[in-house]
């Protein structure tokens, strides 16, 4: 087992002015996968998940590395800092891609990146402390969670419910084709948690040899579609299928929403109702509404109100 490991956050600026223009370039359409308001993190999570990172895992912590779209640096990251490095995603890419899936499958080719690290999506954080012991077990395998909300299981299982709407962005459908084309003989396992998960390099490595054809498409895509080949699942069942990963329904997610309607209402009675959770996640639903739920960021205030060693104090938010 590794004394520390690096952190990988993905991120995006969406006030970036060529990458809009880039985004508007390639979008003939509007839809859930490129819709403004999704790229829109109007809540500053990537903030408050830096502070919860100090706040429960910072003494596993070797460095940060925050890739973000065309090297864009958040407002609030202090920049004299050496253990947290910005990574351009076109130059992991060599290319542009508007989707999380594609940028998660090269994240493994950040130089000098420790052989395990830990990834997050910038609307990712701990509620309390997270250990190397969370992550694996004493055989050294590594450890990933389900998903615990009971809502989001019961829709991957039950997915045609959801499909002809597109509920979810068609992400569940994605889901299920992406486990028919690893062609494991098994049931489809729950959904991934929303919570960090631990990559290892080797594994991904073997895992792209084993699946060129998937990947080479996946690299190629610019917008999350039903036919997206969705990296981070299909690694987890590979691996898990074959008994080197645990995938353990042991900690719970707290899942925050944002969405065009009752996001007030949603999220006060989800507070209300959780505990004993780890995690806490933002979910972004929404199409057209730009506003920021009044009460996820009472949360994420009252929540982390205390700065991050990554923090600038003199930056303003």
């Amino acid at each position: 087992m590794p004394k520390k490991i690096d952190v990988v956050y993905t991120w995006v600026d969406h006030e970036h002015k060529e990458w809009q223009k880039e985004k508007d370039q390639h979008s003939k359409k509007k839809s859930f996968a490129n819709n403004t308001a999704r790229f829109n993190s109007s809540l500053n999570e990537l903030k408050y998940s830096l502070r919860s990172l100090d706040l429960y895992f910072s003494k596993y912590i070797h460095k940060i590395y925050l890739v973000t779209n065309h090297g864009s640096v958040p407002n609030f990251i202090d920049q004299n800092r050496t253990d947290l490095v910005i990574i351009n995603a076109i130059e992991l890419l060599n290319g542009v891609s508007f989707c999380s899936c594609t940028i998660e499958s090269v994240l493994h080719k950040i130089p000098k990146l420790t052989e395990d690290f830990l990834y997050f999506n910038d609307d990712m954080l701990l509620t309390a402390p997270l250990s190397l012991e969370d992550l694996f077990d004493n055989a050294g395998k590594p450890i990933w969670y389900q998903e615990s909300d009971s809502i989001l299981r019961f829709i991957s299982r039950n997915s045609y419910l959801v499909n002809p709407f597109n509920l979810d962005g068609h992400v569940s459908k994605a889901r299920k084709n992406t486990f028919e084309q690893l062609g494991l003989n098994k049931k489809m396992p729950p959904p991934i948690g929303h919570s960090p998960r631990i990559f290892n390099k080797t594994y991904i490595k073997k895992f792209i040899l084993l699946y060129p054809e998937a990947i080479e498409q996946l690299r190629k895509i610019l917008f999350r579609s039903e036919d997206t080949f969705c990296f981070v699942d299909a690694y987890c069942y590979y691996f898990s299928h074959h008994n080197m990963l645990n995938f353990l329904k042991k900690k719970k997610t707290l899942i925050l929403i944002q969405s065009d309607y009752f996001s007030r209402i949603i999220n006060k009675v989800r507070i209300f109702l959780a505990f004993n959770f780890s995690f806490v996640c933002v979910a972004d639903l929404r199409d057209k509404n730009i506003t920021p739920c009044p009460e996820v960021s009472k949360y994420l205030e009252k929540t982390y109100p205390n700065p991050s060693q990554w923090e600038s104090t003199s930056g303003k938010i």
